[in-house]
């Protein structure tokens, strides 16, 4: 299975219990390998199958949990 790599700039984050909540969002996505959600800087880094997930299943799994993607 070949992966690839994105990243985001999320808005709202405030505290840990945001990035579990990004982080829970996106490892419901199908084919979500990892996730590395940076508090400090606001940026999401997401390992995926293309195969089975793609950008904008990414995206609105952060936009479900209530953040906004920049």
């Amino acid at each position: 299975m070949a992966t690839t790599e994105t990243s985001f700039m999320v808005e709202g984050m405030t505290c840990d219990g945001c990035v579990s909540a990004i982080k829970r969002a996106l490892a419901a996505v199908d084919g979500v390998q990892s996730t590395d959600v940076n508090l400090a800087t606001g940026e999401v880094k997401i390992v995926y199958d293309p195969a089975r997930a793609g950008i904008s299943s990414l995206q609105n799994a952060i936009l479900g949990a209530g953040f906004d993607v920049g």
